[in-house]
């Protein structure tokens, strides 16, 4: 597997670089964010992932390992493949989407062609609870009204009606503490 490239920019396309590596060209498939920084003749270090499928292999390129990390995530979820994982990843910053994540907003992933809004819903489900691992986001508050309206919030940009939501917030267990555990609680009991 190629996990980096360390060489010139030969080409630049609307959604690939070429890297020379030792005389032998390389296409790795890059965002938008990525592309507008760089120019033709500028050496390089980028981290790949390498996609092989049945009638495919492509190279996905990223700044860091972060990226890559956070990439690997998105591509892991249900209906997300390397291609639309790489749209999100290139079109903002990995800090808007763990955010996104974190917030539960399914209209920032609408807005990626190709993610509707069962999709939207199934990468904040997946990822909310992983998202803690890259040390990125706190989703813990200390004001209980606080984390109640995040939940609220949450549920809400999930596509429930506030109905729905204060009926399940009611009857919530005193036991749960974290946001995450009552999220999921309350997706399990909608």
């Amino acid at each position: 597997m190629i996990s980096s490239l360390k060489g010139e920019i030969s080409a630049i396309g609307n959604n690939f670089v070429e890297i020379e590596v030792h005389d032998v060209g390389y296409l790795v498939w890059c965002g938008l964010n990525f592309l507008k920084r760089r120019n033709v003749g500028e050496k390089i270090k980028i981290y790949t992932y390498q996609a092989v499928s049945e009638n495919d292999v492509g190279l996905f390129g990223f700044e860091t390992t972060n990226e890559v990390n956070l990439f690997k995530m998105l591509i892991s979820v249900s209906g997300v493949g390397p291609k639309t994982g790489a749209q999100i990843m290139g079109q903002v910053d990995s800090e808007e989407i763990i955010k996104a994540i974190g917030n539960a907003d399914v209209k920032f992933f609408e807005k990626v062609k190709g993610i509707g809004k069962k999709t939207a819903q199934r990468i904040i489900i997946d990822l909310k609870s992983k998202i803690g691992g890259l040390g990125e986001l706190d989703l813990s508050k200390d004001d209980e009204k606080i984390v109640e309206d995040d939940l609220a919030q949450s549920l809400k940009q999930l596509g429930f009606d506030r109905k729905e939501i204060e009926k399940v917030v009611a009857k919530l267990p005193t036991e749960l503490i974290t946001i995450e555990e009552k999220l999921e609680w309350c997706l399990g009991n909608m």
